[in-house]
């Protein structure tokens, strides 16, 4: 009974650890299902994806990928890997098992960042059927394929990896991007020391024009100028904080730009499961280690 119980618990394990690495898994959307090309197009298209610890190695290991699924797609069979190397070496068009194969990269991904420090890189290409057939080859219009939506998920989930944020908008509200990135309290000083400094200009420039008020209405010579001068004191404290004001602004937008984001590399997607059995003097069983 008990045997059942932890087989049933480790398959329930590894169901949750499949199913969320499948939905947090970060590609286009072309790499779901590749796409089908027009009615009677003499090509087709098909995708790949590849690790490495650089971008060449894993576009690479995707063009690999790509190829092997687009020459069983073609129905060539017993393909070897320097049968892979040589399509991949040879520009447009190469020969593998006296085929003739023309194809070309339509779309592929930037980097994307693992947590172990490799990259994963997904590509698009375009595979021509019959080389004998209509030569439609051209007219698939590439442009097509860019995904938007994932490009702006890759930035951020990219930054959150590596902690390099790219260029946004956001500097220019004070606090905003520091919250972007991660670091709360850098934030949240920018928010109220810009507000604090915008509240004293506001506060010391409606005290300044309220002793003028009081100076031009006054009667007494001594009066009067008690309040000039009182009025003369909030204009320099609020032009101290007006230059306040702008440092803390430039600051913020410098900061934005330059000061690299908080790592959060805990990505379900990159969760890895280690099962390995154990024994000891009085017990014995299994070991689970989900580490992210």
């Amino acid at each position: 009974m008990m045997k059942h119980f932890v087989l049933a618990a480790i398959a329930a394990m590894l169901a949750v650890v499949a199913w969320a690495q499948s939905a947090n898994e970060l590609r286009p959307n072309w790499a779901y299902i590749a796409p089908v090309p027009p009615a009677g197009a003499n090509y087709f298209l098909s995708w790949g994806v590849g690790e490495g610890r650089d971008e060449q190695s894993a576009t690479d290991a995707a063009w690999a990928d790509a190829l092997r699924r687009s020459l069983h797609e073609l129905g060539v069979v017993g393909i070897t890997g320097e049968d892979i190397d040589r399509v991949a070496a040879h520009g447009i068009n190469s020969v593998v098992k006296f085929n003739r194969m023309k194809r070309r990269v339509v779309s592929a991904t930037e980097p994307i960042a693992l947590a172990d420090g490799r990259v994963k890189v997904y590509i698009l290409i375009q595979v021509q059927r019959n080389v004998n057939g209509a030569d439609d080859f051209y007219s698939l219009d590439t442009g097509s394929f860019r995904d938007r939506g994932f490009e702006r998920q890759l930035a951020d989930y990219n930054a959150a990896i590596t902690g390099k944020y790219p260029f946004s908008g956001r500097v220019f509200v004070p606090g905003w991007a520091q919250l972007h990135k991660g670091n709360k309290g850098k934030g949240i000083f920018f928010i109220v020391a810009e507000a604090a400094a915008i509240g004293g200009i506001v506060a010391t420039e409606s005290l300044r024009q309220s002793y003028k008020s009081k100076a031009s209405s006054a009667f007494d010579t001594d009066q009067k100028r008690r309040y000039n001068s009182r009025a003369t004191n909030c204009a320099n404290v609020r032009n101290g904080f007006i230059v306040g004001a702008a440092a803390i602004y430039v600051w913020n937008v410098i900061d934005g730009i330059a000061a690299r984001g908080k790592k959060q590399p805990l990505m379900v997607g990159d969760a890895r499961l280690r099962i390995s059995p154990y024994a000891a003097p009085q017990e014995s069983g299994v070991l689970l280690s989900l580490n992210f």
